[in-house]
């Protein structure tokens, strides 16, 4: 068999290249270590066959002979790697590799997936066509994707321990804001109205958010929404006001969860309301997915008729999203078909192969050991970081934490989310400001949410946890001092361009922190990277 230079026996995707595996991602062309191959500088052959297998992954149990040409008059097509193809994107790669390494990453909506993961999203998937469900496509030659869906449909309802023969999942939504807007299509009319925990009391974009001034989310554009709140005194979802204001506005449709609440719902009294006023009860778990799989928090399912969430939050799968919904009918309605036909031909075309393919692999590791205590350590660092912050003086919104976030309210201390966040970011530290109850402004909120999921996919412990609180007191204090100093005005634009200038007289103490954080992180590696 005759190959190119550096290539070895592979798939019929491509030639399966040498790649440098090291703790510390490297840079394309920097020297290797001397177990490692630069690649970079091998030319491909002119023509070349490359026996491979016709199932990635797979060993080749009949060649098939793959002819790559490099025509002079450059109508070949050449399979170059991406730092020869694209030198810029790949910069752009590696360094987001490299902030990724050094980083505290403690967005409560970030993981770190898998190496295999990565490769099922990498692979030959991505080409294929395939508008449809598994049976019922409008092309050819998809009998291997009807498989993967259908395998990861099967995988789905089994990490949420689900009866098949009561409960059904659509795979294909391409998120968790999509796939909340399908199920709106398929029960919905123009103008129903919908109940969705209020945006500044820690609930989610795509449930409805508006102001006064402006119907911000597309939902509340198409739909008549209301929205619910907490009790500022508690930082508790008001069930009680939910139950007052449903029986007066009469929703079709009740939706819980959020993207930055720090409790688990009351699905029991949820679902009282919803029948009460005779509503369908969705529940959004993006956040918390992988927490409901490990049985770590409370299941949605023994209540709600449908289930929506994203896959890649602390699922730790792909950037994708899924539909559960009841196969009995609801209030009238056929779950199946109508978010079936919502999904497709609905809302979206081509379903994305490669995401699936990931979802399915992610799936079958959310069902392990392994997993469910992956998820018991995610709350047990939340609990710990929460602690360590109200020993150092810290208010939590609802006093502490049930699941993967704390929210904290800056506003005792005279500061607000995005100063705070500016400051952490330049010392390594990445998290997101966030409106917590009582907020006049989205753009300047009140609070910081901080969030256990990839750092505890890192590795990180309790201990470290503490650590992390530490850090960003250590920030927050920094943050205050900067504050005073600024001369030119008391906006946070004023704060930011004081920071960026060359009168920013705190550049040694940020310097300082951002040392010690990475001395920190760079000790654990990142998966898949």
């Amino acid at each position: 068999m005759h190959t190119c230079s550096g290539a070895i026996m592979g798939s019929l995707q491509q030639p399966v290249w040498i790649k440098e595996s090291t703790f510390l991602p490297k840079r394309p062309g920097f020297t290797k270590f001397p177990h490692q191959l630069n690649l970079g500088s091998l030319n491909p052959c002119k023509s070349s066959k490359i026996e491979a297998s016709l199932v990635t992954g797979k060993p080749s149990t009949t060649s098939v002979p793959i002819t790559v040409v490099e025509g002079g008059d450059g109508n070949g097509f050449v399979d170059h790697e991406l730092s020869n193809v694209d030198p810029e994107v790949s910069a752009i790669i590696y360094n987001e590799k490299q902030r990724q390494f050094r980083s505290l990453e403690l967005i409560a909506s970030e993981n770190f997936t898998s190496r295999a993961v990565m490769e099922a999203v990498g692979s030959c998937l991505t080409n294929k066509y395939s508008e449809g469900l598994p049976g019922k496509r409008y092309y050819g030659g998809n009998e291997h994707i009807d498989e993967l869906e259908s395998l990861c449909q099967k995988r789905a309802l089994a990490a949420f321990h689900l009866d098949e023969e009561k409960w059904g999942v659509n795979v294909q939504p391409l998120s968790g804001s999509p796939a909340n807007f399908e199920v709106y299509t398929a029960i919905l009319k123009p103008h129903d109205r919908i109940m969705g925990l209020d945006l500044p009391h820690g609930g989610h974009l795509s449930h409805g958010f508006m102001t006064p001034k402006r119907r911000v989310s597309g939902t509340s554009i198409y739909f008549e929404s209301m929205p619910y709140r907490l009790d500022e005194s508690t930082g508790l979802v008001d069930y009680e006001m939910l139950e007052k204001t449903a029986t007066l506005f009469r929703p079709k449709l009740i939706i819980a969860g959020a993207s930055a609440y720090p409790r688990d719902f009351d699905y029991p009294r949820m679902r009282k309301i919803a029948d009460g006023v005779g509503a369908f009860l969705m529940m959004d778990m993006a956040h918390i997915s992988g927490l409901v799989a490990a049985s770590v928090v409370g299941n949605p399912f023994d209540y709600c008729d449908i289930v929506t969430t994203t896959t890649h939050k602390s699922l730790r799968g792909p950037r994708g999203g899924m539909i559960f919904f009841k196969k009995d009918p609801v209030l009238g309605i056929e779950l199946e078909s109508a978010i079936n036909n919502a999904v497709f031909p609905g809302l979206q075309g081509g379903p994305h192969n490669h995401t699936i393919g990931g979802l399915a692999v992610c799936l079958k590791h959310a069902q392990s050991p392994e997993f469910k205590a992956y998820q018991n350590q995610v709350v047990s660092n939340c609990r710990a970081l929460a602690k360590r912050l109200m020993e150092l003086g810290y208010t939590l919104v609802s006093g502490g934490s049930d699941n993967h976030l704390v929210l904290v309210d800056l506003r005792p201390l005279g500061l607000d989310g995005a100063r705070v966040e500016k400051v952490l970011d330049m010392a390594s530290i990445t998290l997101n400001k966030n409106s917590v109850p009582g907020d006049k402004s989205a753009l300047v909120p009140g609070g910081i949410r901080i969030g256990s999921p990839a750092m505890t996919t890192r590795g990180f412990t309790e201990k470290e946890f503490v650590n992390i609180a530490e850090f960003i007191h250590e920030g927050v204090q920094l943050t205050r001092e900067i504050k005073q100093a600024v001369t030119s005005g008391s906006k946070v634009q004023d704060f930011i361009k004081y920071v960026a200038s060359s009168d920013f007289g705190f550049t040694g103490q940020v310097s300082d922190l951002r040392k010690r954080v990475e001395a920190l992180t760079t000790q654990f590696p990142i998966p898949g990277l």
